[in-house]
């Protein structure tokens, strides 16, 4: 091992830069408290790679004097050891240079190393730049003797110089071994038994594995018989799907085909049935149309007889009346005649008057009843030949359209309501548009407007129609039809309306929805109104009310028009007879002049009163004959109402055949274009009828295959398989390594149990070296307790055959101190100054070795706890051996202190108000011839 020869440091805490001789055997650093002793141990300790003493590292003595850099060197011996060998090779000098570089790089401080021969300043190593990591350089400094145990002899820190006799037996053992350079050679015997044992193990693992292999070879040939099976259910499977599955599916959609053709035979029968009822239906409507024709001019006629047998009634019977009349103004004047003295003037008069008034009042309602009379008439010509009856603005718009030459229809002739509950409620919905007018072509719109804006038209003139899409069930656009396009919003508005039974069911629904009953309440966005009206405008049945509605009213206005005639009749006569009365002298007179008419009447009364019978029967058989033509032509009607309406769910019926004939022949044809595709995949011969036939023996239906293949599939994915063909190589591969291992193995058995023996030959060589280490070391302590007067007992450990009691056996040291019986390393029974040399003689017989010389040793105040003559002895034994020892000790202590110290290092305190240190100053002791002399 090497030792110190000088050391010189810069900026190293409060140093700026010196150097110092440590060239000598035993080296004192002296100093107060807080005067550098420590720090200077640091420096050598950072310069070792070691680390400081407490809880410094070497950033912490950088810090203070704020320099970038620090410099820490070192000139070491390098002289050769025993063995020939120097520490630091291959530097063959007698010395090399250690130096240390600190320096600081972004924020961090970061050390550099070199190890240069001779003694090299600090220029000349910053200049050749040779520098090694702390790694590179830990390594070297190992392989120069700086072992792990001496680095942790080298921590001990001020006061800790007890410490080593705190180590266990066996750490003492392992220190001691690792000092002398015999725990390698431990070590290695450790690590070549441990090889041997590993290969025993490796051994006994291999024939573990051998057997694990022999398990795993028959595992894998059972997994080779699960996949041959796991393959021969595959094919099977396969030969279901690809072979046997396509022909029975074959043969089923041939079997399909053929059933399929007595339906489709049933429902083009059906198809042409419905097509013939169709034109039986289409020619019996057409009877009916034809009929009707027929029917409205006999009811015309028997109309055009019945207004002319009232007339001729009315006829006989205004002769009648007028004969009548003369006859009354005859019996009048003679009633007067006898009466002439007993008339009240004043009485006649007031009762003429009023009668004058009510006359009138009849003569009004009588015109107003007549003219009712014709406009029903004109409306009952328009019911009654299928059309209806407009009003007279409706009628001008439009005869202004057709002398334009715009085709158009109305709103009401397109509509069409299909269940009568909800009439009213289309009613008052559709209430508003009652006139709107459709043109056929939108690109008259501008000229149909602008007829609409000079006549003032209120109403609606539509030209953007669209087709109606399919309504939404129980929306009012459900029960509406249209026989052509409508305005396109229109539709959407029925759509919109909910149709519901009763309001309480409509108040169940979404605020946002509209819905109406069938008495017509409708509910909107703004609230809930009665949308009823009192007549109906829309359909088929709004017409033929109208037209009963209509007829009945007809009969009552005549009747009442007939019965106003004959009160404003009555009322005349009963005026003239006043009025007779009034000229009373004329009475006489007016009955000589008159006798000659008087007596006509009397003669024309019997006549005149047959005429009117004979003009009342007539009639009544004109109103008879009329009564049952219309009954004829109302008959006629509704049979075409049923026809249409059994058309058109015959058109329905057919339109659904034949959508079904459709679907049917379209699925047909898809099953021959399957049967023909999957019949040009399948060979000739695996298709024929036979082959067919006998498959269908086996599986009736494609379903019985899946269901084979479900089964298979089901073993295939429950069972445990091998599905990778590796296991067959696998296989193969495990017997080839099973005899492969089995011949290794033996041949492995033989070559370990050689060298087993070979390694229990060596083991009795190599323990007689260990026990000599320890006999030499147990003599060291011996030597230097004799020299501080300290008794000393070494148990040396035994040895034996059992490598596991050499791994646990530990050295054994009792001291005895003046007599006072023996004590243990650190059983607590010593003295702090007798833990202080036990610890220092245990530290310093690991230096001493007379065929060893050299190394080094830090003892940071090793006189601390120790009295002046304890002082004397841990001095003699320091001077026994041949190692360097750098001390410390305080200004404090003796001076015997100093009496081993070939060189003195005295350290001293910072002055206050200078930024370094002062440099350590140097004692050397004088040789003794250089004394003598």
């Amino acid at each position: 091992m090497f030792e110190f020869r000088e050391l010189e440091v810069v900026h190293w805490d409060y140093w700026e830069r010196f150097s110092l001789p440590m060239d000598a055997h035993i080296i004192t650093v002296v100093g107060p408290n807080g005067s550098g002793k420590t720090t200077l141990l640091d420096a050598l300790r950072t310069l070792l790679t070691i680390d400081c003493a407490g809880n410094r590292d070497f950033k912490s003595y950088l810090r203070h004097n704020g320099k970038p850099f620090a410099w820490l060197r070192a000139v070491v011996g390098n002289t050769p050891g025993p063995t020939g060998a120097r520490p630091f090779f291959p530097i063959m000098d007698g010395q090399a240079t250690l130096f240390c570089r600190i320096q600081k790089k972004g924020g961090e401080w970061t050390r550099q190393f070199a190890i240069l021969a001779g003694s090299a300043s600090i220029e000349e190593a910053d200049q050749r730049g040779e520098w090694i990591g702390l790694r590179d350089y830990r390594i070297r400094l190992e392989a120069a003797g700086l072992s792990g145990a001496i680095r942790r002899v080298l921590t001990l820190e001020q006061g800790a110089t007890d410490k080593l006799c705190q180590l266990s037996p066996r750490a003492l053992l392992d220190l001691v071994f690792d000092v002398f350079g015999d725990k390698a050679t431990l070590d290695d015997y450790q690590r070549a038994r441990n090889e041997q044992e590993e290969a025993e193990r490796e051994l006994a693992s291999l024939n573990h594995q051998l057997n694990l292999l022999g398990v795993s070879l028959q595992a894998a040939e059972g997994r080779a018989r699960a996949y041959g099976e796991w393959q021969a259910l595959k094919r099977e499977r396969q030969d279901l799907m690809i072979d046997v599955l396509p022909r029975v599916e074959l043969a089923e959609q041939l079997a399909a085909i053929r059933n399929a053709r007595p339906q489709l035979a049933v429902q083009r029968r059906k198809a042409r049935e419905l097509l013939a009822e169709r034109s039986e239906l289409v020619h019996l409507i057409a009877e009916c149309d034809e009929g009707e024709l027929r029917l409205r001019a006999e009811q015309g006629a028997a109309e055009e007889a019945r207004q002319a047998a009232m007339k001729a009634l009315e006829r006989a019977r205004a002769a009648h009346t007028a004969n009548s009349v003369v006859l009354q103004q005859r019996d009048r004047l003679n009633a007067q005649l006898e009466t002439q003295d007993q008339v009240d003037v004043r009485a006649l008069s007031e009762e003429a008057q009023s009668l004058r008034a009510k006359a009138g009042a009849l003569g009004s309602e009588e015109q107003s009843t007549h003219r009712e009379l014709e406009s029903l008439k004109s409306r009952l010509q328009a019911w009654r030949s299928g059309r209806r009856y407009v009003p007279e603005f409706e009628s001008q718009f439009r005869a202004e359209l057709d002398r334009a030459g715009i085709a158009h229809r109305m709103l009401s002739e397109i509509v069409e309501i299909t269940d009568s509950t909800w009439q009213a409620a289309v009613e008052g919905v559709l209430a508003g548009y009652r006139h709107v007018v459709l043109l056929e072509d939108a690109k008259d719109r501008e000229a149909a407007w602008a007829i609409g804006e000079r006549l003032r038209y209120k109403h609606f003139v539509v030209a953007d129609r669209a087709p109606v899409g399919k309504a939404s069930p129980g929306s009012l656009l459900d029960v509406v039809e249209f026989t052509a396009p409508p305005p396109e919003w229109l539709p959407r508005q029925l759509e919109r309306i909910q149709r519901v039974d009763e309001v309480k069911h409509g108040a169940h629904l979404p605020r946002e929805q509209e819905w109406i009953t069938p008495a017509g309440y409708y509910k909107e966005r703004r609230g809930g109104r009665h949308l009823g009206v009192d007549d109906s405008y829309f359909g088929t049945a709004a017409r033929e009310r109208q037209l009963r509605e209509g007829e009945s009213r007809l009969a009552e206005l005549e009747s009442r028009l007939l019965a106003l005639v004959d009160e404003r009749r009555m009322l005349s006569q009963r005026i003239n007879e006043i009025e007779a009365q009034l000229k009373g002298s004329q009475a006489g007179a007016q009955l000589t002049a008159r006798a000659e008419e008087f007596a006509e009447a009397e003669s024309q009364r019997e006549l005149l009163e047959a005429a009117v019978l004979r003009a009342a029967e007539t009639f009544a058989a004109a109103e008879s004959a009329f009564t049952e033509a219309q009954q004829r032509r109302q008959q006629n009607s509704r049979e075409r109402d049923r026809l249409d309406g059994e058309l058109k769910q015959e058109e329905r019926q057919r339109s659904e055949a034949e959508r079904s004939l459709l679907g049917a022949r379209q699925e047909q044809l898809q099953r021959l274009l399957a049967f023909r595709k999957k019949r040009a995949g399948i060979p000739f011969e695996k298709r024929t009828v036979a082959a067919l036939a006998e498959l269908r023996e086996a599986y009736e239906t494609p379903q019985a295959v899946r269901r084979e293949v479900d089964r298979l599939e089901a073993r295939l994915r429950e069972g445990h398989w091998e599905t990778d063909d590796n296991v067959l190589g696998l296989r193969d591969k495990l017997a080839d390594d099973h005899l492969a291992l089995k011949t290794d193995l033996e041949r492995r058995g033989a070559h370990a149990e050689r060298a087993r023996k070979s390694t229990e030959e060596a083991r009795g060589a190599y323990l007689s070296v260990l026990r000599a280490t320890l006999r030499q070391y147990a003599r060291n302590l011996r030597h230097l307790a004799e020299l501080a007067g300290i008794g000393v007992e070494v148990d040396l450990p035994e040895f034996g055959r059992d490598d596991l009691a050499l791994a646990q056996s530990g050295l054994i040291v009792r001291f005895e101190f003046d007599k006072k019986g023996w004590i243990g390393m650190d059983d607590g029974e010593a003295s702090g100054g007798q833990q202080v040399m036990k610890s220092l003689l245990l530290l310093v017989a690991l230096m001493r070795d007379e065929h060893r010389p050299g190394g080094f040793v830090f003892i940071d105040e090793p006189f601390a706890h120790l009295d002046i003559f304890n002082i004397d002895k841990v001095s003699a034994f320091l001077k026994a051996t041949r190692a360097q020892y750098v001390l410390t000790t305080p200004v404090t202590h003796n001076i015997n202190v100093f009496q081993p110290s070939e060189l003195t290092l005295v350290t001293s305190k910072r002055r206050p108000g200078s930024p370094w240190a002062q440099p350590v100053a140097v004692l050397r002791r004088a040789d003794d011839s250089e004394a003598a002399a």
